[in-house]
């Protein structure tokens, strides 16, 4: 497959960037100072956090430092209400929920980096398993609660705003190495600095891994290879700025979406079947933005036009053509299904020890994802005003093909062989055009303030399929018009929110919401929940503490097939399935502490937990969802979730923190039988730091110190995956 941008490309951008700093190099001033952060945000700073009408929280740059992690998902268990399934262990393609939402491929929830919608296409296919690279990233801001309707389009969970390196004001940079056990090696690297008006960065992040499973039979590579190269310049003139920003990204994992039968979990939880050995992501992209700043005498601006394009290629097992052979399914997901039920030649099938012909599919996609938006704010009396619009396009086009290789009774596998282009569904381009509006009133009444919100959503989508078949380069091979289906699809949609927040006190509080949220489906009417939450907030020098009850009742629960659901339906289909209504609620709570001990050590501590009943309403029967009966339970919303983190810091720059992160049970699926299950498990984390001057730092880090096994996900459904094992990394950090 030729990836684009090509080698050359990178080269000349990388010494772009590096030629536009060192032209200012010789002007920069020697100290380090304070860095001016152009990026948008969504929520503001730790005070806008406490003011907020809604729950909303930030993790700054500060708190990453703690555990230098790459996994957005161990991030994020620090902000209560959110959810995670693990799939990789590396946290490359996250699974996350906000307050019940479907967690599969975080594809209903706004994911955003710098204020503008990142995932490849969020009308067309949001679930198109991308997150940005969480190792280059400088703070985390997620937002639930009736604020989240100046977001969206996906606003009944909320949001997650990942803020990128800032352009320092002074000439300054980082250097940060890691080294780890499976071949792990992490390189993040940055420069950057303002002279006069002009400011630029130049970020480079290199991650990579051998990965920690073995595959059976035939051995090779489990693990990935992943560069994100960074670019930025800014122009400033008075209470104006333009930033461009420009992000090339690489990625090749030899990883697989395939978990364990029972049977194999038990024997080796960390090893992978043979017929994997081919699985492989490979995926590319390239996002460009420009945003403008005006700050005028009575109202501020901010415009931001971008563009951004991505293509993947996941070449993974589809079935095993072995029906007449040996008397099971073809779909790997019901072999494993067969294996968990008894059938002694479904496991020799995944074992390799039955001959079978294999079929692998290049699940091949491309994706856009441009337009432009803008926000104006203004002040008039009590009134804080915000008005805000986006006009964008998105589209996903799929050209895939399938190979096959020969699994002996040996375990041992064929050359690949056989490449047939395929067409109809595995051929189709699917476009949305969405245009969207807000408008956010906050007033002032002295004590009580409140927030009102209005959202507007109209957006136009079109399916095409062709009958040409995809060529032996994967390039789109279309000759004329749609002959199989050209179909067309319009939504208009409103919601409304209500926040309010009374100060009792200095100290104290009290935090009450409502807002209509929703989820643009493809081709089909959105899914909608009515959402409320109630809240205090407490605040005194270093403690602060909230706790939120939240519900979330959905009209119509909705999803669309994927492969990795592991569902009955189709997933070249497209289909839409109903869940019917159905109901989330439960409590979040949020502390942090800073206890001061003797001889200049201080202990901070900061908790996280959620309690969650999350269940369908009516019984109902789809290819999706299956059999459920009223009062099951969501899949993958656990009953509670926890995270403690408890450190100690001392004056001689020596700190270290222990992360305890405890999941309660839950399912694969509704109707939950004994291997749809995933039951109650913990991850142990420690770290430790010592900065041995004001420029480096030392550090080391365990991962999941005790070792455990437990199945943590079951994707696609009866699928057994572990945890990332016990792992040690080591690296330095040096500020230049």
């Amino acid at each position: 497959m030729e990836n684009w941008p090509n080698t050359h490309t990178k080269i000349n951008f990388l010494i772009m960037g590096l030629l536009t700093i060192l032209f200012f190099a010789p002007a920069f001033a020697v100290e380090y100072d304070v860095e001016t952060i152009e990026s948008v945000s969504i929520i503001g700073s730790k005070d806008d956090q406490k003011s907020l009408a809604g729950s909303g929280q930030i993790i700054p740059n500060e708190d990453l430092l703690k555990a230098m992690d790459t996994d957005i998902q161990k991030i994020l268990t620090a902000v209560p209400g959110v959810y995670m399934r693990t799939e990789e262990g590396y946290g490359l393609r996250p699974n996350i929920s906000i307050r019940g939402t479907a967690i599969e491929r975080s594809g209903k929830v706004a994911i955003m980096e710098d204020g503008v919608l990142v995932a490849p296409s969020p009308y067309t296919s949001s679930a198109a398993y991308y997150f940005p690279t969480t190792g280059r990233i400088h703070s985390v801001e997620v937002l639930k609660g009736p604020a989240a309707v100046t977001q969206g389009p996906q606003t009944i969970g909320g949001a997650i705003n990942l803020i990128s390196t800032p352009i320092p004001n002074a000439p300054s940079g980082k250097f940060v190495q890691e080294l780890g056990e499976n071949g792990m090696m992490r390189t993040h690297a940055y420069y950057g600095g303002t002279s006069g008006n002009f400011g630029a960065l130049v970020e480079v992040h290199e991650h990579e891994s051998d990965g920690f499973d073995s595959i059976a039979n035939v051995g090779g590579d489990t693990g990935f290879d992943k560069s994100d190269l960074m670019f930025k310049a800014r122009y400033e003139s008075g209470n104006h700025s333009l930033t461009l920003k420009m992000v090339d990204l690489d990625e090749t994992s030899n990883q697989s979406y395939v978990g364990l039968s029972q049977y194999s979990f038990q024997q080796n939880p960390r090893q992978r079947y043979g017929a994997t050995a081919y699985d492989k992501m490979m995926n590319d992209g390239e996002q460009t933005s420009l945003t403008y700043f005006g700050d005028f005498e009575n109202f501020d601006v901010t415009f931001t036009s971008w563009q951004n394009d991505y293509h993947r290629d996941w070449f993974k097992v589809s079935d095993f053509n072995n029906k007449k052979a040996h008397g099971e399914q073809d779909d790997i997901n019901e072999l494993i299904s067969s294996s968990n039920n008894g059938s002694a030649n479904a496991q020799a099938i995944l074992d390799g020890k039955l001959p079978v012909q294999i079929e692998y599919k290049h699940n091949n996609r491309y994706y856009t994802n441009e337009g432009y938006q803008f926000t104006i704010n203004t002040s008039m009396g009590i009134h804080d005003l915000t008005l805000g619009y986006r006009d964008m396009e998105d589209s996903e086009s799929r050209v895939q093909a399938h190979e096959y290789a020969d699994q002996a009774a040996d375990g041992s596998l064929s050359p690949l062989y056989g490449y047939i282009g395929l067409n109809n569904s595995n051929n189709r381009l699917r476009e949305s055009s969405a245009t969207s509006y807000y408008l956010q009133d906050t007033m002032d009444f002295g004590r009580l303030d409140i927030t009102l919100g209005y959202r507007s959503e109209d957006y136009d989508q079109r399916h095409r399929r062709w009958s040409d078949r995809a060529g032996p380069n994967l390039t789109m091979v279309r000759t004329g018009p749609a002959d199989n289906r050209d179909t067309f699809a319009t939504n208009d949609h409103t919601t409304q929110s209500f926040g309010a927040t009374y100060e009792v006190n200095d100290n104290v509080t009290l935090v009450a919401g409502f807002h209509e949220g929703m989820t643009p489906m493809f081709g089909t009417a959105p899914e909608e929940a009515d959402n409320t939450e109630l809240g205090i907030r407490y605040s005194e020098g270093t403690t602060d503490i909230e706790l939120f009850y939240f519900s979330s009742e959905y009209s119509n629960l909705a999803a669309e097939c994927t492969l990795v659901s592991g569902a009955a339906c189709n997933p070249d289909e497209s289909a839409v399935f109903s869940g019917g209504s159905a109901d989330v609620e439960g409590l979040e709570f949020n502390g942090s502490w800073v206890l001061e001990g003797g001889n200049g050590i201080s202990y901070p501590i900061a908790l996280a937990y959620t309690s969650t009943d999350a269940t369908f309403n009516n019984s109902s029967e789809s290819d999706y969802f299956g059999v459920v009966a009223a009062g099951d339970d969501l899949p993958y919303i656990p009953s509670s979730s926890m995270s403690l983190v408890m450190g100690f810091l001392t004056d001689n720059g020596l700190s270290g923190n222990m992360r305890l992160i405890d999941v309660g049970s839950s399912c694969s699926i509704a109707a939950c039988g004994t291997f749809n299950k995933i039951h109650a498990h913990t991850i142990l984390d420690l770290n430790l730091r010592k900065a041995l001057n004001d420029a480096m730092d030392v550090y080391v880090i365990l991962e999941n110190a005790t070792d455990d096994e437990d199945i943590i996900s079951r994707a696609p459904s009866e699928g057994a995956r572990s945890q990332k094992p016990r792992t040690i990394k080591v690296g330095f950090s040096y500020k230049f």
